[in-house]
């Protein structure tokens, strides 16, 4: 299968679904990540360009540690909105990917960016199909299946499906650590690391699955929705 992740910033899909992205991926699916802004915002010191581009740096080697494309839509941070414009890089990115699964933000996540993330990517999956938008680009086959990732900390958010990282928890961790100029504001603004806060949401959603370590998500329910999700989950 063909599966891409849609966050809103560098490092979202690794802190909410990259243990999952490296289970497809160990099984030989085609994972793509793709990144709707540009983190402009993502330093208390650094200009608005510099940290831009040492983010889109860091993500790019986070996605090759996994072994996945990255593409990058380079939207202002913070200022994310449904334009047609936007959306319109939305669909190329889906016909670039030709995605069975997109996996994106809860529609109640607490930043605006994921929030506007998880609206364009859900209303851009049947666009993509299209053939009369942008004739020039071949439309995607299959209109793809939609995963809610996980809230940040799990707040508000009870997950339908989980995900066994146990095997893969390592990978999400060494991809985070490529994030480094985010992981160090984090820590300057709220305290908080990487590698402790995705291990202890990652250890309550495996506690909730009965395994080391989980992921947790929901199923978008728009037409067409798929008669069994979890056969299109890694490890099924």
């Amino acid at each position: 299968m063909n599966i891409l992740a849609v966050g809103a910033h560098p490092d979202d899909m690794e802190i909410l679904a990259a243990g999952t992205l490296a289970a497809y991926a160990k099984q030989g699916h085609t994972v793509t990540i793709c990144v709707m802004t540009n983190g402009e915002l993502g330093s208390e010191t650094l200009p608005k360009q510099e940290i831009s581009e040492l983010r889109r740096a860091e993500a790019e080697r986070s996605a090759t540690v996994l072994g996945a494309e990255l593409l990058w839509l380079d939207e202002p941070d913070g200022f994310l909105y449904d334009t047609p414009a936007t959306r319109a890089k939305m669909i190329s990115a889906i016909r670039t990917a030709r995605p069975d699964v997109i996996i994106t933000h809860s529609p109640e996540d607490y930043h605006p960016d994921h929030r506007t993330a998880s609206k364009i990517a859900v209303d851009a999956r049947q666009l993509g199909c299209c053939a009369l938008l942008s004739p020039e680009e071949p439309p995607a086959g299959t209109i793809p299946v939609v995963l809610l990732a996980d809230t940040l900390g799990g707040i508000g958010c009870e997950p339908e499906f989980w995900v066994d990282i146990s095997a893969t928890i390592g990978i999400k961790l060494a991809m985070l650590r490529e994030h480094r100029s985010q992981n160090d504001w984090l820590r300057s603004l709220h305290g908080t690391d990487y590698t402790e806060f995705v291990e202890r949401l990652g250890s309550l959603r495996g506690l909730q699955a009965g395994t080391g370590y989980a992921e947790g998500f929901r199923l978008y329910r728009g037409y067409p929705v798929p008669a069994d999700v979890t056969e299109l989950l890694p490890g099924k």
